[in-house]
């Protein structure tokens, strides 16, 4: 029994010496080639969320992309998107699609080819806890709002109309307080109501400056007001680098429908290194509950040109751009296609690998 028992030792230990060797012979990820993506996004905002996740998950570095973020202005993404200073803008289609950058100065038309939300991601707040809270409310009322052309503003205008209330006939809106002192002026007296993305929206609920009463994205339905837009010739000259880009994101998409808000605080906190934990938190789980993240990259064609039709009812659209022309979902469609994600697989495939081929010796000496 014991030469047995021996050689049936040295038998598995060549098999899993084996299978390592084989293992560490399949070339690494990290020596095939590396592609650098630049992403320029208007705000650094839990609405973004599937791209911070997308980035601290590693989905990025498992394409093979280097992805560096920096947050700026809409203003300075569009020139940055026209002078070839970066190579995908997340930011309002206000900006970047409807608004781009003269013709005369050599730029394209950029086109979107994914997105990460449904819904407009802004929040009302009331100066009071206000109960039963309708539209009609603010009638001959004031807001202090984003600026003019700004796409969630474009969004709060549309659900005014809705309701019966033309803006600047019915509502007034202030579109000339500075971003940095909307919280303050509003705290100081000015305005009945206040526009606000997350963050900042918890952040003036927890320091009592108002309550949030009600939802722009959930009042104006679904609505493409922001996507990832790139000019056709960098699609046209990287479409693999833009493939991989967009697979990325869709698997940061199903990973949040397979995890609580927590671990995505928990996960995309390196984001938001300034902000407190619980803020950032209360800030996942409210744009959860309103359903304000898309499923998947794929752009609709009805949600955007809804948004289209409230951006020429605003005043703020040069001319119209059809769906085929502003929209390529090629991209989002292979990834829908063939990227899956479920919790860690492979761990639980080796794990039961190798617990079957250490069995071996007990079904050997037990007669199994």
């Amino acid at each position: 029994m014991r030469p047995k028992l021996i050689s049936l030792f040295i038998l598995i230990s060549l098999v899993l010496l084996t299978l390592f060797t084989w293992h560490s012979r399949k070339p690494p990820p990290e020596l095939q080639e590396v592609h650098t993506v630049r992403v320029m996004e208007s705000v650094r905002s839990p609405y973004f969320l599937p791209q911070y996740l997308a980035l601290h998950l590693g989905f990025f570095k498992e394409q093979n992309l280097e992805v560096k973020i920096i947050t700026t202005s809409p203003e300075a993404i569009r020139t940055a998107l026209a002078n070839r200073r970066t190579d995908v803008a997340l930011c309002g289609l206000q900006k970047i699609i409807f608004n781009p950058d003269r013709p005369d100065k050599g730029g394209n038309t950029p086109q979107i080819f994914a997105t990460l939300a449904l819904r407009d991601g802004s929040l009302l707040l009331a100066r009071k806890d206000t109960t039963g809270f309708s539209w009609q409310k603010l009638d001959n009322k004031t807001i202090i709002g984003n600026s003019q052309d700004d796409s969630s503003e474009i969004a709060l205008e549309s659900v005014l109309r809705q309701a019966g209330l033309p803006p600047y006939r019915r509502v007034t809106i202030y579109h000339n307080i500075p971003e940095t002192l909307r919280i303050s002026a509003f705290r100081a007296g000015s305005g009945n109501y206040l526009q606000l993305l997350e963050p900042e929206a918890t952040i003036a609920e927890s320091k009592g400056f108002g309550r949030v009463v009600a939802s722009v994205g959930e009042a104006a339905g679904d609505m493409i007001v922001t996507a990832y837009a790139a000019l056709p010739e960098y699609i046209e000259a990287q479409p693999e680098t833009v493939q991989k880009f967009t697979n990325a994101i869709y698997k940061a998409q199903l990973w949040l429908k397979q995890h609580s808000s927590e671990e995505a605080a928990t996960v995309v906190s390196p984001s938001f290194p300034n902000l407190d934990r619980q803020v950032l938190l209360k800030s996942i789980e409210r744009y959860r509950a309103l359903g304000i993240w898309a499923e998947n990259p794929v752009i609709p064609r009805e949600p955007y040109e809804k948004f289209q039709s409230a951006a020429k009812s605003a005043g703020e659209i040069v001319a119209p751009v059809p769906y085929e022309n502003a929209v390529i979902n090629v991209f989002a469609r292979q990834a829908v296609e063939t990227v899956t994600y479920s919790p860690e697989p492979e761990k639980a495939k080796r794990k039961t690998f190798l617990k079957m081929l250490t069995d071996l010796p007990y079904r050997k000496i037990h007669g199994c």
